[in-house]
């Protein structure tokens, strides 16, 4: 009888002690879960104020617009994604910050469909580097937002660029005429921009720039760039360059359509019909942009828009965009 209710008692104990863990276990099991969708829901805001930051950072002038540094509270993981589906493809930011030794879930990503952000597939740092210029083709198509984290050294960059280099006051940025100073004091870690035409040696050089040939070179992949783009193929991975760019050919696709149709608005409404004399461009191009495969198309691309420059510039009344 005795051992009986000693077996009783024993047996009471282990299902209250399992009962218990099972409890215990699944309040730190929902604890865990509400700290990962509070984690979740922080790293989906913190996507959202970086968008924010950026808005205003896009130019709507001619000219290049920097911005200071975007600096994050912690070490901070930043993922730019891009897409080509629908009419004008998808750009997508996911954050995630170092919290307590650990990197936490990315949150909900950010997406756009009119924001074209030129940068590493991944950049992970306390502080972002920025800066836009407006895209033409000859009308203006978008605005480029550039955007770095790592240090990067040019040596002998063409004129134009050091100029615009040094004028915005690009931080991270450094201009040399000697490779060897890529390695020393604040250049050392840098990722080296070398000219093709000083150095070409892809055991020293991150990146090469043909600025005859208007490629950019990284990891053996050339990639072709007109006018602003070029920044975009320096700072940008090439895939994520050539998705961007495949957005960028949607949008002037588009654009080039509606000004066909405002030619024909315009061409009624004056006695000279001089921007009929545009639809023949406009359709070559909307046709172009629209089948653009990869960047090397940019430079027909680009000798389309410069005609159709040069006929909307030739005409003295009925224009049919601002430049």
């Amino acid at each position: 009888m005795k051992n009986k209710k000693g077996l009783e008692f024993s047996f009471g104990w282990l299902f209250a002690l399992v009962v218990g863990a099972a409890i215990i276990f699944l309040a730190i099991y929902a604890a865990i879960k509400f700290i990962g969708s509070e984690q979740m829901v922080q790293e989906t805001e913190a996507a959202k104020q970086l968008e924010k930051i950026l808005t205003p950072i896009e130019t709507g002038s001619e000219e290049a617009n920097a911005a200071g540094p975007i600096n994050f509270p912690a070490e901070t993981r930043v993922y730019n994604n891009c897409s080509t589906d629908g009419s004008f493809g998808e750009q997508s930011i996911r954050v995630s910050t170092l919290f307590g030794g650990k990197w936490q879930e990315q949150g909900i990503p950010i997406t756009s469909h009119n924001k074209y952000i030129f940068s590493p597939g991944l950049m992970q740092a306390k502080a972002l580097y920025v800066f836009s210029k407006p895209f033409e083709m000859p009308f203006e198509v978008a605005s480029l937002l550039f955007i770095w984290s790592d240090k990067y050294c040019f040596v002998k960059p063409s004129s134009d660029i050091e100029d615009e280099i040094t004028e915005l006051n690009l931080k991270n940025i450094n201009i040399t005429r000697n490779i060897l100073d890529c390695g020393k004091g604040s250049n050392k870690g840098s990722k080296i921009v070398c000219n093709a035409y000083t150095n070409t040696d892809p055991d020293v050089c991150n990146i090469t720039v043909d600025y005859a040939l208007q490629t950019v070179t990284q990891k053996g992949i050339p990639v072709h760039y007109e006018g602003s783009l070029i920044y975009g193929a320096i700072f940008s991975e090439p895939d994520v360059y050539e998705c961007q760019v495949k957005r960028l050919m949607k949008r002037t696709s588009e654009l080039a359509k509606l000004y066909y149709d405002k030619s024909w608005l315009v061409a009624g409404r004056s006695s000279e019909r001089c921007s009929s004399g545009l639809q023949p461009e406009l359709t070559a191009l909307a046709l172009a942009s629209g089948g653009l495969n990869n960047s090397f198309q940019l430079a027909g691309i680009n000798g389309m828009a410069e005609r159709l420059g040069e006929g909307q510039r030739g005409m003295t009344n009925c224009k049919l965009w601002g430049n």
